[in-house]
């Protein structure tokens, strides 16, 4: 299978620090206790792993907790009023992505980047209290007993934890790995998400001046003369889910994630529109459109699927395992 690294997404942690263990007092233990310090120091450690999360703002790696990764990426991604199975569904795909990341980075530095002072994957408590006010307890209370249930599974594709990425809204239909980024991976596939189109964020428009397209198509090796505006959007190629692949523009040819960076679009799934010297985008979703859709998820929920039947929607082809059988 195709590796996406984890540039994929961006997704961090905040700062922990725990007790050296040489610091611990250890109970005594009478002859008529059975306690398997194994087992106990086993559990411990399992309770303390942590994710290596390198902090793009702050230029440096830190070590956080799975379990404060998981709560600040249900916040990040959801907040505390989707439905609780698609908090849950979430926070079951963050943590598998991160443990993916992990596994295939466990020589490297870190495990993978996010930035949290700008809400990109992942925020910290501290972050949190300040979003949620006088509403925190009852909102992060919430987020905790999604994130507990959530890191009882991790999901997997040949025994393994798969690259569960996620997204907001889709174009109606997610995107298929390959299309986005060039490289197939058997469950990041495309599939219905009928609950995109009811969210109010679903279209957006986007207006260019046509001296600044030119301006930015040229920057990127158009090589437009800047006459005959009307075309240069013509002649794109698009996904069976409705995002550009790619489309040529003068002497350059650009992905439809190329376009949408350039202009500042919410997705690669766009049509382009030249009128009074302008151009229009109409975009469709938010984000690369790739595995689960925030939104398709909570409609989902909302209609009384659980956690397990979101997963295995948005990435067939997948298992839900516990996380004990698997770690």
């Amino acid at each position: 299978m195709s590796k996406i690294r984890a540039a994929i997404i961006a997704v961090t942690l905040a700062a922990v620090f725990f007790a050296p263990m040489a610091a611990i007092q250890k109970p005594k233990i009478t002859s008529g206790q059975q306690i398997n310090e194994t087992e106990k120091e086993a559990e411990k450690q399992k309770e303390e792993k942590l994710f290596r999360v390198f902090d793009v703002e702050k230029n440096e790696i830190v070590p956080v907790f799975y379990s404060d990764y998981v709560k600040g990426a249900i916040v990040s991604e959801m907040g505390a009023d989707f439905e609780f199975e698609a908090l849950v569904a979430q926070g079951v795909a963050a943590f598998s992505c991160a443990l993916y990341q992990q596994d295939i980075h466990s020589e490297a530095d870190y495990d993978f980047s996010a930035a949290p002072d700008k809400r990109l994957g992942y925020i910290t408590e501290e972050k949190a209290r300040e979003i949620y006010g006088d509403d925190f307890e009852e909102k992060w209370g919430i987020i905790t007993s999604a994130a507990e249930k959530a890191m009882e599974y991790v999901v997997t594709y040949d025994g393994k934890a798969a690259l569960t990425v996620y997204h907001a809204i889709s174009s109606g239909r997610t995107e298929s790995a390959e299309n986005a980024w060039s490289g197939a991976v058997p469950y990041l596939v495309s599939v219905e998400s009928p609950g995109d189109f009811l969210s109010s964020d679903y279209k957006t428009t986007v207006e260019v001046e046509k001296e600044d397209a030119l301006d930015i198509l040229n920057g990127s090796g158009a090589g437009l003369s800047g006459e005959y505006p009307e075309e240069w959007f013509e002649g794109a190629q698009y996904s069976s889910a409705g995002y550009v692949n790619n489309i040529q523009i003068g002497a350059a040819t650009f992905s439809g994630e190329r376009i949408r960076n350039l202009f500042g679009l919410r997705s690669s799934a766009f049509s382009v529109e030249y009128k009074d010297e302008k151009f229009i985008f109409t975009v469709l979703g938010y984000g690369h459109g790739v595995g689960l859709s925030q939104v398709g998820a909570n409609y989902m929920a909302q209609n009384g699927a659980d956690f397990t039947e979101i997963i295995l929607h948005y990435y067939p082809g997948v298992s839900v395992e516990k996380y004990s059988d698997i770690y």
